[in-house]
Formats: C-alpha cells, sequence, structure tokens
C-alpha cells in the first residue's frame, strides 16, 4: 500500500504534474483550495508528508495552511511539509521555516529534482528515528538488566553477611569465591 500524500495546490496543471510523477509511489490526494485543506486537516489524520503551494489563489497563502496545522498538531509526529513555490525569496522561505515546513523548493528548471532530494532527506529521517527509537530500547533494556545485576549482588552480600556463623565469625557461603573474611570476623580467624 502507497504511503498518502497530501498536495495542497490551486494550479490544476501542477497538480496533475505532480500526480504524473510521484503517483506511482504515493497516494496523492488534492486539495485545490487553503480552505479544502484547512478542514481536513481539523478533521481527518494527517499524512505523513504535504506538498503545500505558497500562493493559494489571490487572497491565501500556504503561511495559512501551516498555522492550521500548527494549531492542529497531535502530539506524535507533525507531518513533514514541503513548500512550492515560484518565489526565490529568502524571507518568504524562513517565514515558512518559522511555521513549520520541513523544506521549500522553488518551481523552476530544478523542481523535480530538488523535490526527490527532499522526499528523500524525509525517508532517510524517518528511517534515523525509528533506528533513534530501537536504541532506546535496546539502552532501556540495558540499563534494566545492569539495574538488575546489581540489585542481585545487593542481594548476595545481604544474603552472605546473613549467612556468617555468629559462634565462629566465619564466611559459610563464599558465592563470588573472594575467600575473605567478613569486617567484623576477628583477624585471628582464618576463613
Amino acid at each position: 500500500m502507497k504511503p498518502t500524500l497530501w498536495l495542497i495546490e490551486d494550479d490544476p496543471v501542477w497538480a496533475e504534474l505532480v500526480q504524473a510523477r510521484l503517483g506511482n509511489k504515493y497516494a496523492i490526494r488534492h486539495f485545490p483550495s487553503a480552505d479544502e485543506a484547512i478542514r481536513a486537516i481539523q478533521a481527518e489524520k494527517l499524512p505523513k508528508i504535504i506538498l503545500l503551494d505558497y500562493h493559494l489563489g489571490a487572497q491565501q497563502t500556504g503561511l495559512t495552511v501551516l498555522k492550521a496545522l500548527h494549531k492542529s498538531e497531535s502530539p506524535d509526529k507533525p507531518p513533514y511539509v514541503i513548500m512550492l513555490s515560484a518565489q526565490e525569496d529568502v524571507q518568504t522561505a524562513a517565514d515558512t521555516f518559522t511555521y513549520g515546513a520541513y523544506d521549500y523548493v522553488v518551481k523552476g528548471d530544478r523542481v523535480w529534482d530538488r523535490l526527490k532530494i527532499a522526499l528523500r532527506n524525509i525517508e532517510q529521517a524517518e528511517k534515523l528515528a525509528s533506528e533513534v527509537f530501537e536504541l532506546r530500547i535496546r539502552l532501556r533494556r540495558a540499563q534494566i538488566l545492569v539495574g538488575s545485576i546489581v540489585a542481585l549482588a545487593m542481594i548476595i552480600s545481604l544474603a552472605v553477611y546473613v549467612q556468617l556463623c555468629p559462634e565462629q565469625r566465619l564466611w559459610k557461603w563464599d558465592p563470588l569465591g573472594v575467600g575473605q573474611k567478613p569486617p567484623c570476623a576477628s583477624s585471628s580467624l582464618a576463613p
């Protein structure tokens, strides 16, 4: 089953191009306006990846959608938002990053190469996050094991002291093979 990708794009030509280029890898759901996208954001489960056009008609920008995403984000994991824009303005790109965009791709000669790189970076980030999660689980298990070993060593030490022969003050049981006198034993007695 293909992962779902939302495309928020008011230009039907771009929507068809994205479908043609990425439709074999992703199940693309197209939203032609910011209002439709915002309603879906508020009512539905969010996908992992959203392609968001910066200019969504004369009155709205992608920042409106980014702000709506920011308000409704689930605590689990926000989607990766790749902004698509014809603008190469640095301030516009910076504004989109401020509101949570993952990447900013300029619609131009190299748009498909840049988009491919951005999508590959998301896949790598997801893979690394999965590996970090697995390593945290392994570390936690190792911490539990070490804690158990320490607790067991303390229990054994306690058992050794409890097993002291009160009359002779000698070790009865030496599980660690140390063969030393207990601290409370007389120095004249041998182990």
